[in-house]
Formats: C-alpha cells, sequence, structure tokens
C-alpha cells in the first residue's frame, strides 16, 4: 500500500506542472466566466442576476442572429474545406515530380498569420482599388463593396451576404492546406496489400475509392470533421480582421451586422458595450451550443467510423 501511494504521488507530481498550466489558463477563466454571468457586470460588479442573463440572451434577437450566423458559416465552410482538401491529398498522394514543393505550397496558407491572411486580402476586397473589383472591370461585369455588402447570395435578407461569403471564401482557403495534409498522412497510411488485393478483385477508380479507400479514411475525416466544426463555431481572427474590425462597420459587426457571428457578438458586448457580465453569459451559452453540436457529430458520425 505504501507503494502504490508512492507511485501515485510521483505521478501526480509529474503531471502538476501541466495540471497548473490547465488549471490557470483554462479551468480557473472558465469558472471566473460563469461567476461574472451570474451579476450585472458594466466595468464594476453590480449586483446579483441569476439566470437572467442566460434568459435575456434568448429574447434577444441580436444573439440569436449571431448563433444562425454561425451556423451558416460552419455549414458554408466546413464541408468545402473537406472536400477540397481531400481532392487535393488525392492529387498530392500520387508520383508527381516536385510533389513535396506542392505539399509545402498548399499548406503555407495555414502556417501565416491570420492576421496578416486576412489584411492581404482585405486589400483583394477593397472596392476602390482591390484586385477582385479589378478582375470584375476586366471581364466587363459591375463591381461590388464586396467586405462591405449586406444583400445576400441566395435573396436580399437571406444569409449568407456577400461580405459573409467573401470571409468563408478566404477561410475555405486558409484551411485546406491543414486538411490536405491531414487526409495526405491518412492516405499513406493505407497499406498497399489492402488497394493491391481490391485491384485483383476487380475495383479501380471510383469504386476503388467509395468503397476501400474512403472508409478506410473514416478516422481522420471523422477527426477532421470535430476539429474544423470547433474551430469554425468560434472563429474570430479571420471574421473581426476583414469584417467586424472595419473602421466603417462600427465594433462588432459588417456591414449591418451580417459578419457578426457569434464570437464577435460575445467580443462586441464585453469590449464595445461593457457588458461583461451579459458577454461571459454569451460566451458561457456559445460553449454550449459548441458542446451540443460536437455531442451531435459524435453520435451520428462515430459509429460510421472503421478503425480496422
Amino acid at each position: 500500500m505504501r507503494g502504490r501511494w508512492r507511485e501515485a504521488i510521483e505521478g501526480y507530481l509529474f503531471l502538476a506542472p501541466a495540471l497548473l498550466i490547465i488549471g490557470a489558463f483554462h479551468v480557473w477563466p472558465a469558472i471566473y466566466v460563469l461567476y461574472m454571468s451570474l451579476f450585472r457586470w458594466e466595468i464594476a460588479q453590480g449586483p446579483f442576476l441569476g439566470l437572467r442573463n442566460y434568459q435575456h440572451l434568448l429574447e434577444d434577437g441580436d444573439f440569436l442572429r449571431s448563433v444562425g450566423l454561425t451556423v451558416v458559416y460552419v455549414v458554408g465552410t466546413v464541408p468545402l474545406e473537406m472536400a477540397i482538401g481531400l481532392g487535393v491529398a488525392l492529387l498530392l498522394h500520387q508520383r508527381l515530380r516536385l510533389r513535396g514543393m506542392f505539399r509545402l505550397l498548399y499548406f503555407l496558407p495555414y502556417v501565416t498569420s491570420q492576421v496578416a491572411v486576412a489584411l492581404v486580402w482585405d486589400w483583394v476586397f477593397n472596392p476602390t482599388y482591390g484586385l477582385a473589383n479589378g478582375i470584375l472591370v476586366g471581364l466587363g461585369a459591375p463591381t461590388r463593396t464586396w467586405l462591405l455588402q449586406p444583400d445576400g447570395l441566395f435573396g436580399r435578407d437571406l444569409p449568407p451576404s456577400l461580405a459573409l461569403a467573401s470571409i468563408m471564401f478566404v477561410t475555405i482557403w486558409y484551411y485546406l492546406g491543414f486538411h490536405a495534409v491531414v487526409f495526405l498522412s491518412g492516405l499513406t497510411s493505407i497499406s498497399d496489400e489492402i488497394l493491391d488485393a481490391a485491384r485483383i478483385d476487380g475495383a479501380a477508380g471510383l469504386r476503388l475509392f467509395r468503397h476501400i479507400t474512403f472508409p478506410l479514411l473514416s478516422p481522420t475525416t471523422y477527426f477532421l470533421l470535430l476539429i474544423a466544426t470547433i474551430g469554425a463555431m468560434t472563429s474570430f481572427n479571420l471574421i473581426y480582421v476583414m469584417g467586424g474590425g472595419s473602421t466603417l462597420a462600427g465594433c462588432g459587426g459588417n456591414p449591418l451586422g451580417t459578419t457578426e457571428v457569434a464570437a464577435l457578438f460575445v467580443f462586441d458586448r464585453f469590449w464595445c458595450q461593457t457588458e461583461l457580465g451579459y458577454a461571459s453569459a454569451a460566451a458561457f451559452a456559445l460553449g454550449f451550443v459548441v458542446i451540443v453540436f460536437t455531442a451531435a457529430n459524435n453520435r451520428i458520425f462515430a459509429r460510421r467510423v472503421f478503425y480496422g
């Protein structure tokens, strides 16, 4: 018994640095934000409100709209990121010349600062001197205001707006390399003997991919789906710099709030309107939505993962 206690103490001592870091920068801030969400907190702590901040969220049209825009952003980016990334991975998995250089080029945007990337694309979509409007003028098409245009792609009042769609395009371009590299690692882990046996049995081309390659990629696909969904639901940097941070857009959403996803809603209420308690409740509500989506993904897709 004394030896077991000694072994347990030694184990916890080895874990102590990581536990201290996680506790100081993750657990304690989460507990304190939950505490703040129970008060009217504007610069200084105000009266205790209980769950009234959360009740207000359910009645706040701006918050509900931001959650809806977050769902639109996730649905419009994650499937395309994964599909295009898988296509690129399949191409890079072939025996091509300069294959290593192509892998580096596709992955390069992902290791670049999101702020730098957003600033470059903000210049591309500038309505006055941007490259995007230059291409439209060269084609004889009317120019657009891009990141300042609230009109929806599928109707004036239907999301996403052209502003949000432009940001979604940049998001797909930015994360494409990450998905391609992870899918490529999954492809290299598939045994050549399995593929050769399938070819001997007559499988080739699309049939080989559908019945052999893609099922064996299901653990990689499941991992990327979870990571990409969580990342898109909490996305902030690209959207803020390209849209929400514009001087013409106000503090937390551009234009007319059509790019104010849930993370920007929290930022606006916390930093711009200094409603710290209400913003904390919104942050916790966003975390709950992320957990619900993650649980739904797990329930729907986890049973379809093949680890053989």
